[in-house]
Order: structure tokens, then C-alpha cells, then sequence
């Protein structure tokens, strides 16, 4: 029993040295780890801080270059070009014979006149920049509606002698901004009305064919194809316009309505609104936008009246002026 004890105790003590050097060698590899990641921690700070300087020690050179190469530009600026302008010199000459018989000459000069010469920066407008011009105007020939002010764009349609427009701008170049915003020449335009055969003719007439004219030039036409629809009545058929945003005087575009809303395409038109007043919803059954055909008249022009319906499209330019059947939604 007592070799066994003692034995016994002499592993223990084994397992308990063996213990105690692992602790001993784990706690000395933690040490070494942790000094091993100071130093490289703080040799990188080291590193990060050196290169902070140098970046900085850069900046503040650049930035006294910087400032010197500001008051050189400064100083050159504030310099003022002077041209002295010396005129001629004139003598008065007096001549005194003395007795001794010599000859004195007396010359006066005038004083040197400096004069400031002052440069001045002439700034050259865009030729086509569009300034805001409101007026009616006339076709005095067969013009080209074109998309924007020169030749070069495209054709929208064509106007004829004594067609009306309705101008809102004008360019240095010599083109007329419609309400559609699009552009006609200047050169073939009158501020007055525009004789043609057709009102020389009318002008003949009475006073009760004139009225008459009138009257049905104001009253929508037919359609023998229209038929009634549930909850709709059918006014007649209107001509079809298109209008897109409008151009500003600083180059920016509205999209405002005169009633306040933002147009959209598809649902906003422009009309009369004596004929149509503002909210009333009209139905296009062949919508010439291809939607459903519901509009809301939410805006009114100068050039829409009586049996006119003017279209919001965000590309007037690409559609042509049409006929179409209208309703109106009960």
C-alpha cells in the first residue's frame, strides 16, 4: 500500500509540473503575441504619421505658391494701361535785335498730356437666344412651320397667305417663337391682316351673308358616322392641335396649366373656355395621342377658340394638326 501512495503522488506531481509549464508556455507565446502586435502597430502609426507630415509639409508649400501666384494675377490686373501723348512742342519765338545785334529766342512748351486709355469687353448675344415678344402676326407668303429658329429643322407644316400666329417670342436672328413653340421667319410676316382672294370675296358679300359665314364658321361640323354613347353627348367634331412646354425667357420650360395643374400628356388639353369651361372632361373616341381617349380642359390660349381643342404632348413637333369626333362626359 505505501509503494502504491507513494506512486500515486509522483504522477500527480508529474501531471502538476506538466500543467503548470503548459500555463507558464502559454502565457509567455500571449506576451511575445501581444508585444509582436504592439511594436507592428505602433511602427505603423509611426509610418502614418510621418507620411501625414510630408503630405502636409506639401499642401503648405502648394498653398504659399498658390497665394503668391493670386497677388502676382492681382497686382498684373490692377495695372492700368496709360498712353502718354506728348503734342508737339510749340515755340514762340521773339526776336530782339539789340544793338549788339544778336538774335534772343524765347520758346515756351506746353505741358505733356497723359491719357488714360480704357479697354472695354464688348460680350456678343446668342443670335438665336429667344426674347420674350408677344404680338398677332400674319403670313404675307407660304412659310414652313419649322421646330426651331433655322432652316435646319424640321418642317412641322406649312402656313398660308393671311394665316394668323400667335407670337410670344423673337430671336436676333430674324425668327418668330410661336404659341406652339415652334418658329417662323420674320421676313414673311405682317403686323396687319393679309388680304387674300378668299376676304376679298367675302368682303363683297353682305352683312347678312358675313354674319351668316360667321356663324357657322363657329359651329362645330357632323359627323355622319357619330353615334351616341351611354353617359355622353356629342358635340361635333373639332380641329385637333398640339402644344408642348412652354419655353421661359431664362431658357427653362413651364408646365403649368392655367388652372394651376401640371400638364400631362393624355389627359390635358387646352380649349375655349366659353365653349368648354375648365374641368370638363371630353372624350376623343380616335385619340390622336393613341390613349384612352379621356381629356380635362385644364388650360386656355390665345389662339383656341370655338370649336378648337389644342393637346398637351411632350413632342408637339411630331404630330400634325387633324380633325377628330368629341364628346362630352355627362
Amino acid at each position: 500500500m505505501k509503494f502504491i501512495d507513494l506512486t500515486t503522488i509522483t504522477n500527480l506531481s508529474r501531471d502538476r509540473m506538466a500543467v503548470g509549464v503548459s500555463a507558464l508556455a502559454i502565457s509567455t507565446m500571449c506576451v511575445v503575441a501581444f508585444v509582436g502586435v504592439y511594436t507592428m502597430l505602433d511602427n505603423k502609426a509611426r509610418q502614418q504619421r510621418i507620411e501625414r507630415e510630408v503630405q502636409a509639409s506639401i499642401l503648405a508649400q502648394e498653398a504659399i505658391e498658390a497665394a503668391a501666384t493670386a497677388t502676382t494675377t492681382t497686382e498684373e490686373t490692377e495695372m492700368t494701361e496709360t498712353t502718354e501723348l506728348v503734342p508737339v512742342v510749340q515755340s514762340e519765338v521773339t526776336e530782339t535785335i539789340e544793338a549788339t545785334g544778336t538774335l534772343e529766342t524765347t520758346s515756351v512748351e506746353e505741358p505733356t498730356e497723359t491719357v488714360n486709355t480704357e479697354v472695354t469687353t464688348t460680350t456678343t448675344r446668342d443670335p438665336n437666344y429667344v426674347e420674350e415678344y408677344y404680338a398677332t402676326v400674319y403670313c404675307t407668303h407660304d412659310i414652313n412651320l419649322r421646330s426651331g429658329p433655322g432652316t435646319g429643322y424640321d418642317v412641322v407644316r406649312v402656313l398660308h397667305v393671311g394665316d394668323e400666329i400667335t407670337v410670344t417670342g423673337r430671336t436676333d436672328s430674324g425668327w418668330y417663337r410661336t404659341y406652339s413653340g415652334n418658329y417662323v421667319l420674320q421676313n414673311y410676316t405682317s403686323t396687319t391682316p393679309v388680304a387674300t382672294t378668299a376676304a376679298a370675296t367675302t368682303a363683297t358679300t353682305t352683312a347678312a351673308q358675313t354674319a351668316a359665314a360667321t356663324t357657322a364658321a363657329t359651329q362645330p361640323a357632323q359627323s355622319p358616322n357619330a353615334g351616341s354613347i351611354d353617359g355622353m353627348s356629342y358635340y361635333g367634331q373639332c380641329r385637333i392641335t398640339f402644344y408642348g412646354p412652354q419655353p421661359r425667357s431664362d431658357g427653362s420650360y413651364s408646365t403649368t396649366t392655367a388652372t394651376g395643374t401640371q400638364c400631362s400628356e393624355g389627359r390635358t388639353l387646352a380649349a375655349d373656355w366659353s365653349v368648354f369651361p375648365a374641368g370638363t372632361t371630353l372624350y376623343l373616341p380616335n385619340d390622336p395621342l393613341g390613349g384612352d381617349g379621356y381629356y380635362t380642359v385644364e388650360d386656355r390660349g390665345p389662339g383656341v377658340n370655338g370649336s378648337h381643342l389644342d393637346l398637351f404632348a411632350n413632342a408637339a413637333s411630331s404630330h400634325t394638326v387633324t380633325t377628330c369626333d368629341v364628346y362630352v362626359v355627362n
